[in-house]
């Protein structure tokens, strides 16, 4: 996505696109890519992008109470930097995400950086999604340390006591 001064996104064209994966180091033989690749690989970006925003909307709603209406300030491609949360990953075992974004989000006036790590998933036929999205704010302010710490509390709250509740209904 190209960040806008209006209220909505504008994303690349096909050859914008393609310009950038050849800035970042991507090498195409001549059958590689045709150009109705392209078309879909940007349906693909762009479903991404917006679940990925809806992700950086649900951690935002943390601060509903400061700010409505966050918005996209600036984003970045790290696909080479991978953040620590996927290198310990990596240390397990686990497969390494095959790209990286960080995303600075205007907070009605404050800058909040989150981090989004893209993992190979499997494609939903009809919508373009195929990547697994870990979306979550950057490791970089108390808040975003409380953020995190909060949103991992009520997960585990609802995976472990939840399921111990259906157990007890079946008794």
């Amino acid at each position: 996505a190209v960040v806008s001064t209006q209220s909505t996104w504008v994303y690349p064209s096909q050859q914008m696109f393609f310009n950038a994966l050849l800035r970042k180091g991507w090498e195409f033989g001549p059958e590689d890519i045709k150009a109705d690749d392209m078309a879909h690989i940007i349906k693909i970006h762009n479903a991404n992008n917006e679940s990925a925003w809806q992700e950086v909307l649900n951690w935002e709603n943390l601060h509903a109470d400061e700010c409505g209406a966050p918005k996209l300030k600036s984003f970045g491609g790290k696909a080479k930097y991978f953040s620590p949360r996927a290198q310990f990953r990596g240390w397990m075992g686990y497969e390494m995400p095959f790209d990286r974004h960080d995303w600075i989000i205007d907070r009605c006036g404050k800058e909040v950086r989150y981090i989004i790590d893209y993992y190979d998933g499997e494609l939903d036929p009809g919508s373009h999604r195929f990547a697994l999205l870990d979306v979550r704010p950057a490791l970089d302010s108390f808040e975003a340390v409380a953020d995190r710490i909060k949103v991992a509390w009520w997960r585990f709250k609802a995976e472990h006591f939840s399921s111990e509740a259906h157990t007890q209904e079946e008794h």
